[in-house]
C-alpha cells in the first residue's frame, strides 16, 4: 500500500526505526502554526518539535545534533539524517526545478572512494552521490545533521496505545485559527494571499492523521465509523487545498475577482473549526474501545 506522504522528517525516522508504531509517530505532525510580521512569513513548528522529542524519549532513541561532517558517524555504525537544500540535489530537479527547499535525507553508507549511498522517499531516490555535491547541498542550509544510535526500546502495542492516549490532544490543529487571524488582519489582499500560499508546503501534514487512523488497532466492527472519520479529515484537507490554490491564482491573475471566493472559503473554515478536534476525540474513543474490548 502506498502511504500518503506526511513530512520528510517523520517518514525518514520510520525508515531508520521501523519498529516505531506509526500511529504514535504521527501525533502532532500537523501542529504547525503559520505566522507573519512586517518582515516576512514563516511557520512555527515548536509543538511539532516538542512532540517529536517526546516520541524519541518514549522509544529510547538517542539523538544528537552535530555540526561536523558525517564520515565519523557513518564509520561508527550510527544512523544519519542530513538536512539538505533540494535545489542542489540532482534527483529532485524534476520536482523542484529552481526552488530552494529544506529537506532531510538518509545517508546510508560511506562508499569506497568517498561518495555516499543516500535514500530519499519524496522524491523517491536511492543511489550514489558524490561528496562535493552532497556537502554543498548540506552547507546551503547551515543546519546540523542528526545522528542516532541504532538501538531503541521494544515497545508493546499496549504501551504505544497508552502513549497515544496521553499525547493526542484536540488543541493541536491551528489552521482554523490561522484563517481567523488572516481574515481580521490589515494586510493587503495580495499579502494575505501570499501568506496563505505559504501553507501549501504543510497542508499535507494532515495526512499524518489519516495514517494514524489507518495504522492504529481500531475495532473491526466499527468500519463505518472509521470510514467516516477518514472522510472528514480528507474533506478538510481537500477544502484547504482548494483555498490555497485560489489564493495562488489571485497572485498570478490579480485582475480577476477571486478574492471574495477566498474570503468566503476562509469563513467556511472557521465554521468547520471543530471538525478536526472532534475527529481526534472520536479517534481516541475508538482506540479505547478496542483496547478495552
Amino acid at each position: 500500500m502506498n502511504l500518503a506522504w506526511v513530512d520528510c522528517y517523520i517518514d525518514k525516522l520510520l525508515t531508520l526505526f521501523p519498529d516505531i508504531h506509526p500511529y504514535a509517530a504521527m501525533i502532532d505532525r500537523w501542529a504547525f502554526k503559520p505566522v507573519w510580521d512586517g518582515k516576512g512569513e514563516e511557520v512555527d513548528l515548536s509543538r511539532v518539535l516538542a512532540t517529536e522529542e517526546q516520541l524519541l524519549t518514549f522509544y529510547g532513541i538517542e539523538r544528537s545534533c552535530e555540526n561536523d561532517w558525517i564520515d565519523e558517524a557513518l564509520r561508527s555504525g550510527h544512523l544519519v539524517l542530513l538536512p539538505c537544500d533540494l535545489f542542489y540535489m540532482p534527483h529532485a530537479k524534476v520536482f523542484y526545478g529552481k526552488e530552494h527547499a529544506g529537506h532531510f535525507i538518509v545517508v546510508r553508507e560511506l562508499l569506497p572512494g568517498g561518495s555516499y549511498l543516500i535514500f530519499d522517499d519524496h522524491p523517491a531516490f536511492c543511489g550514489r552521490m558524490d561528496r562535493t555535491g552532497l556537502k554543498a547541498a548540506h552547507d546551503a542550509l547551515g543546519l546540523p545533521y542528526q545522528r542516532f544510535l541504532p538501538e531503541m526500546l521494544q515497545v508493546t502495542d499496549a504501551s504505544a496505545i497508552g502513549y497515544v492516549s496521553r499525547m493526542l490532544k484536540a488543541d493541536s490543529f491551528f489552521l482554523s485559527d490561522f484563517a481567523r487571524r488572516l481574515l481580521v488582519s490589515e494586510e493587503t489582499t495580495m499579502r494575505k494571499c501570499l501568506i496563505l500560499k505559504g501553507t501549501r508546503h504543510f497542508n499535507h501534514r494532515l495526512n499524518g492523521f489519516i495514517r494514524m487512523v489507518d495504522a492504529a488497532p481500531l475495532p473491526s466492527g466499527k468500519g463505518e465509523a472509521v470510514s467516516e472519520l477518514r472522510r472528514s479529515i480528507i474533506q478538510y484537507m481537500d477544502d484547504w487545498r482548494v483555498t490555497v490554490n485560489l489564493a495562488t491564482r489571485v497572485l498570478l491573475q490579480p485582475e480577476l475577482p477571486i478574492w471574495d471566493r477566498v474570503q468566503n472559503r476562509l469563513e467556511n473554515h472557521l465554521e468547520s473549526e471543530a471538525l478536526l478536534p472532534n475527529a481526534a476525540v472520536r479517534f481516541l474513543e475508538l482506540l479505547h474501545a478496542e483496547a478495552n474490548g
